[in-house]
């Protein structure tokens, strides 16, 4: 009969699994999905390359492991950013700059588009991550909707035009990527900007 694992080696085993998550989160966020490997997580994580497969024995769990724990320290990374805004009245321009960086927390880069933007959209139509993503997604709008309203844009958050606002986010950084422009973010801070302004015009 095979005895239980003792409580010291149950904890131990459950650190090394926590590990791997963040580290597989962190590589996930930091250099895109091709990090994520057994290999490189067990390497991030102090963990014996050995036992890797252990803890998660396909690359598709682990995959996914990383997904839930990315989307935690993205939805987590969102909030704070919002939170932390001083409320004062700001520009179109410096209002998008801003929604870009809590929904693509806790960094925004140039590199956003090919370590970010499209594996996040990659997972979303994965059937085994779609939840994952669907289940973050009302922190990130809360989020932005107090980005906007922190910078004198709330009529914009609580408009029905507010869902346009937060697709222009995705939608202008592929385009600029599309372009091939050397920074899609400041294209796309300029176009989120002229639509803000478009919709506070129409009010």
């Amino acid at each position: 009969m095979a005895t239980a694992p003792r409580p010291k080696a149950r904890a131990r085993s459950a650190q090394r699994q926590q590990a791997m998550v963040d580290a597989a989160a962190r590589l996930l966020i930091e250099e895109g999905p091709d990090a994520v490997t057994h290999r490189k997580v067990a390497a991030a994580a102090g963990v014996p390359a050995g036992s890797a497969g252990y803890y998660f024995p396909t690359r598709q769990e682990l995959y996914a492991a990383a997904v839930a724990a990315a989307e935690g320290v993205r939805t987590a990374g969102a909030a704070a950013r919002a939170a932390a805004l001083p409320r004062r009245r700001r520009s179109a321009t410096a209002t998008a700059a801003l929604l870009l960086e809590v929904l693509y927390a806790p960094a925004l880069d140039r590199a956003v588009v090919t370590r970010r933007l499209q594996p996040m959209l990659e997972a979303t139509s994965d059937p085994d991550l779609r939840p994952i993503m669907a289940a973050s997604r009302p922190a990130l709008l809360a989020a932005l909707r107090e980005t906007l309203d922190r910078c004198g844009w709330g009529e914009v958050g609580a408009s029905a035009d507010f869902d346009l606002v937060v697709r222009m986010l995705d939608a202008a950084l592929l385009y600029g990527a599309a372009a091939g422009d050397e920074d899609p973010v400041a294209d796309a801070v300029a176009d989120v900007a002229r639509l803000l302004e478009l919709v506070r015009d129409a009010r």
